[in-house]
Formats: structure tokens, sequence, C-alpha cells
């Protein structure tokens, strides 16, 4: 064999590892645009599902809540009217951190709530005689706007 054939074979040999590389890259790159664009579309996807299961996660809480007013009724009731303020406390913080995840017709909606149940502490705390009153009306109000809630 000669040199010239040995350097064309060469030459052959080293455009086809070329031309097998280039390809190699090329469908690389093509792979890496794809797993990019199915990435940023899953992220996008969690997210959204993250906020529709806080906002669940709040509205189960709002559901709760005539349960624990019923709770604080039961203290009133028993005449333990510092377990009561304690109880309210809970409640209204556990309304407002649920409130906060929720849009602003939701807030809007229960505007009345935060004062109702400051009232009725302060009742509970001054053991009032209208302290069961108080959250019995709290409770009424707030079943109410949730049930205009649910439908709306």
């Amino acid at each position: 064999m000669s040199f010239k054939s040995i350097l064309i074979v060469v030459v052959l040999i080293l455009a086809a590892f070329g031309a097998g590389y280039g390809l190699g890259y090329w469908k690389l790159q093509m792979a890496e645009k794809e797993w990019t664009a199915a990435r940023e579309e899953m992220q996008t996807k969690i997210t959204s599902m993250e906020k529709e299961l806080t906002v669940a996660k709040a509205r189960e809480k709002l559901w709760e809540m005539p349960e624990m007013l019923s709770g604080v009724l039961s203290h009133l009731a028993e005449k333990n009217f510092g377990l009561a303020a304690q109880t309210l406390d809970g409640v209204k913080e556990t309304f407002l951190a649920s409130l906060n995840s929720l849009g602003e017709e939701m807030k809007t909606r229960f505007d009345f709530f935060v004062p109702a149940v400051e009232e009725a502490k302060k009742e509970a705390e001054s053991m009032g005689p209208n302290a069961t009153r108080k959250v019995e009306e709290a409770k009424k109000l707030f079943e109410q706007a949730l049930i205009s809630a649910k439908k709306g």
C-alpha cells in the first residue's frame, strides 16, 4: 500500500469519527432541549398543584372553625373562661393563617370574623354573661358565610 492510500484511509476514518461525533453531539443537544422543556412544564404543573393544595388546606381549616367554636362553647359552659379565651386566640390564629392562602373574595366574605372573635374573647376574659351568645353568633355567621362560599 502506498502512502497516499494510507493517508486517504486515515482521512476517511477521521471523517467517519468526526461525522459520528457531530451527529451524537447534535442528538445530545436536542435531547437536552427536550428534557429542559419537559422539566419546565413539570415545574409549572408542580407549582400549580402546590397552590391548589395550599388553597384546599386553607378551605379545610375554614370548615374546622365551627368545631373549634363549639369547643369554646363547651369551655364557656363549664365556666372555663381562661381556656375559652385561649381557644379563641387559637381560632383567630388558625383563621388568619388560612385566610392568607385564599383570594380576596373569601377575605371580604369573612371580614366580620376577627372582630367577632376579639369581642367574644374580651367578653370571656371579663367572665361576662354574653360570652356564650357572642360565640354562638360568630359561629352562626361563620357557618352562613361558609355555606355561601361553597355555593359561590
